[in-house]
């Protein structure tokens, strides 16, 4: 069976005691990990779930609505809330008020590639300033009991200095006693372009055996997820722009993962269905036309799933009211054609 044959000695169930039930989690997403898609992914076999990332200023100045951390489920656990921020104190105020609302997990992005993140130090960067990475670490550490981890990327680009000041943050991290890392196979000038390289990921494992070693980077099928467990040894997968475009990604790693055939892929009622209960959610979130503006970025990205994926991209990115929901929806997810 697949699933014995990537099992360790060494591999991990569980982030600071926090258990979890299968190698395969939902990545921290900006503007797509709400409450909505992480119940549909929960309900696909998501074991671990992740907040979307938010500034820890937003936190402090008491921002409101879905990404203010306060929009828990009881079905939605475990689940882990990333911070991104700049300074090491802030971080930490942040992240103390994120574990009050009940999160499971507090996470650090020193991850993110994005220009604007990078231009205000935050994200990505701090792996170009490890003092103050590894001083954020401690902050956050000291101010919150529940388990700590971090998101890295390989380095900030290839050079050997970057590698050592990875090294350097990762280590210091360990020694301060966080529960676990995600490593992302690309540096941060890669950005999303490219290959993602995940020796660095089995590395890290290799080095770190008793640390919850989670990978990521180029994983849009359950056979990229299983094959970066047998390849790197982690502990578990993170998956991000795969489980935007096709949530059923988890379902499909569950059932490699223990030894059984792949189901096929989601007919149109299921898609209408899984449409349907995140639509419900988010409408409670958002109210009706903040919720179809949110739900249309899906609507684009999974029309790769329909048997006219040309057809139904359009038909989204035309999509401005809830009565072009309703129309797009009868119209593209009404029949089951196959």
């Amino acid at each position: 069976m697949i699933q014995a044959a990537i099992q360790t000695e060494h591999t991990k169930r569980d982030i600071g005691g926090i258990p979890f039930e299968s190698p395969f989690t939902l990545a921290a997403l900006s503007g797509y990990s709400d409450l909505a898609m992480r119940m549909v992914c929960r309900s696909l076999g998501a074991c671990l779930t992740r907040h979307e990332v938010v500034l820890d200023q937003f936190i402090l100045d008491h921002g409101t609505g879905p990404k203010s951390g306060e929009h828990l489920d009881p079905g939605d656990r475990p689940i882990a809330c990333q911070l991104m921020g700049r300074d090491p104190v802030e971080m930490g105020q942040a992240a103390r008020r994120m574990a009050s609302f009940g999160y499971d997990i507090v996470d650090i992005n020193f991850g993110c590639p994005v220009k604007k993140v990078l231009g205000r130090c935050r994200g990505g960067f701090l792996l170009s300033e490890p003092e103050t990475a590894i001083q954020m670490v401690r902050e956050v550490k000291a101010a919150v009991d529940v388990p700590v981890t971090i998101k890295m990327r390989r380095g900030l680009d290839e050079s050997p200095l970057s590698r050592e000041r990875f090294w350097h943050i990762l280590s210091a991290a360990v020694d301060l006693g966080i529960a676990g890392v995600v490593v992302h196979g690309r540096t941060v000038d890669q950005r999303y372009e490219g290959f993602a390289k995940w020796e660095i990921i089995g590395e890290v494992k290799s080095r770190f055996p008793h640390l919850a070693v989670m990978g990521s980077g180029d994983l849009y099928t359950a056979e990229d997820c299983l094959r970066m467990l047998r390849e790197t040894g982690c502990d578990g997968v993170t998956i991000a722009r795969g489980a935007i475009e096709n949530p059923w990604v988890f379902r499909d790693c569950l059932a490699l993962w223990r030894g059984e055939e792949k189901p096929a892929p989601p007919t149109l009622a299921e898609q209408a269905k899984l449409f349907d209960d995140q639509y419900e959610i988010a409408i409670n979130l958002y109210g009706l036309e903040r919720a179809t503006r949110q739900m249309r970025k899906f609507g684009i990205k999974r029309s790769k799933l329909h048997p006219e994926p040309e057809k139904v991209h359009r038909a989204f990115v035309t999509l401005s009211s809830s009565d072009d929901w309703a129309r797009v929806r009868s119209e593209i997810y009404g029949v089951d054609s196959r």
